[in-house]
C-alpha cells in the first residue's frame, strides 16, 4: 500500500497532490465495533455483511484474532439473484430491482401477497445460510455473543428469528466512519499528535 509515496491525480478539473504517510490495515468490520469494544468481554464473533462478501473475525476479551478471521463470497447479493430466479421460476416476473431491496430492508412492500411471500421465503433461507456458515466457523450462541454489521444487518433483523441478549444488530451505517475516526484519534493521541 505504501509503493507510491506520492500520487498526483486530477478530479472534477481541479489538480491534487498527496503525500503518503502511512497506512494502517485492519480485518474488515473491525472498525465498526472499534467504538463498542467495551461489550467484547469473553468471545465473540462479529459479522460483517456486505453486498458481495459476509466478513467474519472472533473478538475475544476485547481484542480481534488475527488467526480467525474468514471471508465467506455470501454477501447480500447473492440473496438478491436468487431471489430474482425464484421470481421469475415460480412467478414469471422480474420485478425492479428497488422494490426487491425495499422488503430486504424493510420486511415488507406494496406488492401482491404471493410475490411478497416468495421473496420472504427466499430472504429466510438465504438467512438460514448466513447462520449456516457461521456455525461452520465455529459460531455457537450459547458460547458467545454474535455482533452483526454491514447492510446487510437488516436481513437478520427482518427474517431471523433471534434471541436479542445474545446477537446484536448494529444498523448505524456510518459505524465504520466512526470507527476509523476514533482510530485515527487514538493514534494522535499515542503518536503525541503526529501520524
Amino acid at each position: 500500500m505504501l509503493k507510491n509515496e506520492t500520487v498526483d491525480f486530477n478530479f472534477k478539473g481541479k489538480d491534487y497532490h498527496i503525500r503518503i504517510v502511512g497506512a494502517d490495515v485492519y480485518p474488515q468490520g473491525f472498525a465498526a465495533i472499534v467504538n463498542h469494544l467495551s461489550d467484547f468481554s469473553g468471545v465473540n464473533m462479529l459479522c460483517d455483511i456486505g453486498n458481495g462478501t459476509m466478513n467474519i473475525m472472533f473478538v475475544n476479551d476485547k481484542k480481534p484474532n488475527p488467526h480467525r478471521c474468514f471471508t465467506e463470497k455470501f454477501g447480500t447479493h447473492q440473496c438478491m439473484l436468487q431471489i430474482r430466479e425464484n421470481l421469475m421460476r415460480v412467478h414469471h416476473a422480474e420485478p425492479p430491482e428497488e422494490m426487491i431491496t425495499r422488503v430486504l430492508r424493510f420486511g415488507t412492500a406494496d406488492i401482491d401477497g404471493e410475490y411478497l411471500k416468495t421473496i420472504i421465503q427466499t430472504a429466510r433461507e438465504y438467512v438460514a445460510g448466513i447462520f449456516r456458515r457461521l456455525r461452520e466457523h465455529g459460531y455457537d450462541s450459547k458460547l458467545m455473543k454474535l455482533y452483526i454489521v454491514g447492510g446487510g444487518g437488516c436481513m437478520i433483523r427482518n427474517f431471523a428469528e433471534y434471541d436479542e441478549s445474545r446477537i446484536t444488530v448494529n444498523d448505524d451505517i456510518c459505524a465504520t466512519a466512526k470507527g476509523y475516526e476514533r482510530m485515527l484519534e487514538m493514534k494522535l493521541i499515542k503518536n503525541g499528535g503526529a501520524l
